[in-house]
Parts: C-alpha cells; sequence; structure tokens
C-alpha cells in the first residue's frame, strides 16, 4: 500500500475523483435525456417504457460484467504506460465512440447495442479510476478518498441535468458535451498521474498463481464478501424508495405527472446535495478517527428513519426533509465504504476487488425497481392516499432492509477499528522502478 500521505494525498484524491466525476456524467447524460429521446422516435408511445427499461437493463448487464473484467485484466497489465493507465485511456476514447452511436442510432437493436458498448468502455475506465485509488491512497486519508468520490458520483449528474434543462431538443449536445469533456480531462489526468508498470517479481507470482482460489484465499476474502453485502443492502433500501417518485408524489400529493416533476426535482436536489455535505464532513471526520464502526450505524438508521419519514409524507416540506435526511445518511456511508473495503483487499487485486465491490451499487440500481413493482402489486391500497399503490408498505419494507444492512458488523469488528494487517503483495512487488510519464 502507499504509504504517502497529505497533500500528496489530497492531489491524487482530487485528480481521481474529477476523473470519476467526467466518466459518471458521460454515464448519466444518455440516461436523462438520450435514450428517452431516441426511443420515442423510434417506437410508438405504448412501447416507450418497455424498450427503454429493454435497453437500460441490457446497458446494466453490460457494466456489472465489465467493472470486475476489467478491475481483473488491469491487475494483469504488463508494459510502460502502467497497469491502470491503457484501461483508463481506451475506456473513455471507447465511450465517447458508443456516445456517438447513441446519438445516431436507427434502431432499437442499434441503440441497444451502443448503450452496452457505452457501459462497457466507461466501465472499463471506472474499474481502472478506483484501482488507483487503491494503488496509491494512503490508509489515513482513504476516508477522505471515500467521501470525496461519493460527492462526486452525485455532482457528475448536474452537468447533463442542466444541459438537459437548457438544450431540450439538442440530443446532440446533451450527450456528447460529457465524453468530450472526459476525453480531455482523463488525456491530461494520464499525463500528470503515476502508475508504476507490473513489476518482474508481480508478473512472475501471477503467472504462477492457479486459476482457482485456495481456501486460504476464501477465508480471507470473507470480511470484503461481508462489506460488498453491506453496501447491497444500504443501496438496495435506498432504491426502492427512490424509484418511482415521480408516481409517488403524484399519488400522495393528487398532482399530474406534469405538476409533480418540479416536486420530484426540489427532492432529487434536497437528497443530492445532502449526500455532497455528508460525504464531505464525515469523510473527512472518518479518516482522522479510523473507527468507521458509528458511521456505518447512523447512516443505516439514518436511512431506515428517512424510509419511514418518505412513507409517512403527504407534504412537500415531510418529503424534502426525508430525502435530506435519506442523503445525510447516505453520503456518511459513502465516507466510509469504499474505504472500509479497501481495508480487506489484497494490494495485488484492487483492480480485481474494487470491479466486483462496483456490481453492489449497480446490481441494486437494476433490480430495485422490478422488486419494488412487485411490492406495490402485492400490497393493497395505500392508507394514506387510498390510491391502489401501497407506497406506505414499500417505505417501511426499505426501512428494515436499511436496518438488516447492519448485520455483518459483528463479524467486520476487526477491520472497522483497526489498521489494515500487512498486505499479501506489497506495492514494491507490483511495480519496478519508477518511470516517467510518457509525453
Amino acid at each position: 500500500m502507499s504509504g504517502r500521505g497529505g497533500r500528496g494525498d489530497k492531489r491524487q484524491i482530487g485528480l481521481f475523483a474529477l476523473v470519476n466525476l467526467v466518466l459518471l456524467g458521460s454515464l448519466t447524460a444518455p440516461v436523462i435525456t438520450g435514450l428517452p429521446l431516441r426511443i420515442a422516435g423510434l417506437v410508438g408511445e405504448d412501447q416507450r417504457t418497455e424498450t427503454l427499461a429493454f435497453v437500460t437493463v441490457c446497458g446494466a448487464i453490460a457494466s456489472v460484467v465489465a467493472n470486475p473484467l476489467f478491475g481483473i485484466l488491469s491487475d494483469r497489465t504488463p508494459g510502460r504506460w502502467g497497469r491502470r493507465r491503457p484501461w483508463l485511456l481506451a475506456g473513455v476514447v471507447g465511450g465517447w465512440g458508443a456516445s456517438l452511436l447513441v446519438v445516431n442510432a436507427d434502431s432499437v437493436a442499434a441503440l441497444a447495442i451502443a448503450w452496452v458498448l457505452a457501459q462497457t468502455a466507461y466501465n472499463a475506465s471506472l474499474a481502472a479510476v478506483a484501482a488507483l485509488l487503491g494503488d496509491q491512497v494512503s490508509e489515513r486519508s482513504r476516508a477522505l478518498a471515500s467521501g470525496i468520490f461519493g460527492a462526486a458520483a452525485f455532482l457528475g449528474t448536474l452537468p447533463p441535468l442542466v444541459l438537459a434543462a437548457v438544450l431540450p431538443g439538442r440530443i446532440d449536445i446533451v450527450v456528447m458535451a460529457m465524453p468530450t469533456v472526459a476525453v480531455v480531462v482523463v488525456l491530461v489526468a494520464c499525463l500528470l498521474l503515476q502508475d508504476p508498470p507490473l513489476g518482474a517479481q508481480a508478473m512472475t507470482r501471477r503467472v504462477g498463481r492457479p486459476a482457482l482460489p485456495d481456501r486460504d484465499e476464501l477465508r480471507r476474502a470473507r470480511p470484503f464478501a461481508l462489506v460488498w453485502l453491506q453496501r447491497c443492502l444500504m443501496h438496495l433500501a435506498f432504491g426502492l424508495v427512490t424509484s418511482f417518485t415521480l408516481f409517488f408524489v403524484s399519488d400522495r400529493m393528487s398532482l399530474s405527472p406534469e405538476a409533480a416533476g418540479p416536486v420530484v426535482a426540489l427532492v432529487t436536489l434536497a437528497g443530492g446535495a445532502s449526500i455532497v455535505v455528508s460525504a464531505l464532513v464525515t469523510g473527512a471526520i472518518a479518516g482522522r478517527r479510523g473507527d468507521y464502526r458509528r458511521y456505518i450505524v447512523l447512516a443505516a438508521v439514518g436511512l431506515a428513519l428517512a424510509a419511514v419519514l418518505r412513507g409517512c409524507s403527504t407534504e412537500i416540506a415531510l418529503l424534502v426533509a426525508g430525502a435530506a435526511l435519506g442523503g445525510l445518511a447516505l453520503g456518511a456511508f459513502y465516507a466510509v465504504d469504499l474505504a472500509l473495503a479497501l481495508r480487506t483487499i489484497p494490494a495485488a487485486k484492487h483492480g480485481a476487488y474494487l470491479g466486483v465491490f462496483n456490481i453492489a451499487e449497480t446490481l441494486p440500481a437494476t433490480v430495485s425497481p422490478a422488486i419494488a413493482t412487485v411490492l406495490l402489486l402485492i400490497g393493497g391500497a395505500d392508507p394514506l392516499s387510498g390510491r391502489p399503490d401501497d407506497y406506505l408498505a414499500l417505505c417501511l419494507t426499505a426501512a428494515v432492509v436499511a436496518l438488516v444492512a447492519l448485520l455483518p458488523l459483528p463479524a467486520l469488528r476487526g477491520v472497522l477499528t483497526r489498521e489494515p494487517a500487512a498486505e499479501l503483495v506489497t506495492d514494491s512487488e507490483l511495480s519496478g522502478p519508477p518511470i516517467r510519464s510518457p509525453r
């Protein structure tokens, strides 16, 4: 693990966070406007919902596969450009080309293929930048980095939202603006960041490594699996209460979908701003103390209370308060969950493990609308609105899921409150002598 700290860590974290922000913004733009507008021009109104679901699910499956796959490949990539840099640059260039295909798709099949390519390419870059964080940021700075990355995940959605509002009819500009910025940012980052090549000792070690993990390796991976499960449950709880916000507002406040739009925007802004503030503040505090237990407990309990508050909301003020509380809770969790996961990952496998770790965020986002739909269908009428969909039961279920995320904590005692043990493979084994970045 890198022993660098202080100002050097902060510079690296800032650079990685900026890259993460533009990559996530590049993926957000098509979802907000590009895909719906292209689908509206390709199919009839009665087929739009199903078609959009089909295209987005195809992309989600691609992201679930691509992130760990490219993480593993980056762990094993030799060459003077380093392990992560080739995938970071290739992914963003490929993503730009795939975004152009999204804009010009002339059939549903072409659009689905373009979106799968975009998800695959950008997840190659996202896997590389996450691995760089694990490679180069010291333990005492990882909570700060985790918080900044959590904040960047929301901030990356803002430019596409603004463009979609200002230029609603210009699908080409809305979809291509962030990918173009991302290419420039990543190119500059590749020239600035340090990414030592894979050393000969590490290459030899990997050639002799068995294809399947042995019993000892599986035992060491147990804490990581529990952290993964905890993250999955927290994101599932959040996804359940936010899946159908527009319909929730429309039902509870007796508004048309058009009139509910500004309310949904206000709720989203309140939740997103709270995530940013909480992630940054909690990350800075947690990094100095090194004990993550209290923040995870506060996050899970806060998210459960926010779900209950949203479920009981019949007024805008109460709904906004619930969104803000949920944002504060999720931001606190963002500030420590990545840092906690890094305590359980061998230095030799940051790319592979973090690629798998990212599935715990993308998978709930993919399945939560389907689970929410089932819960709404099997429930009775909503006791507060009288409408057929029981949003109170849905929100209470989300609260229970958030509290269940606390169950792995006793088994994680060893990594919640201490510095991590010596890594299985050190950075000196992974890299050769320092080299200058290729110009």
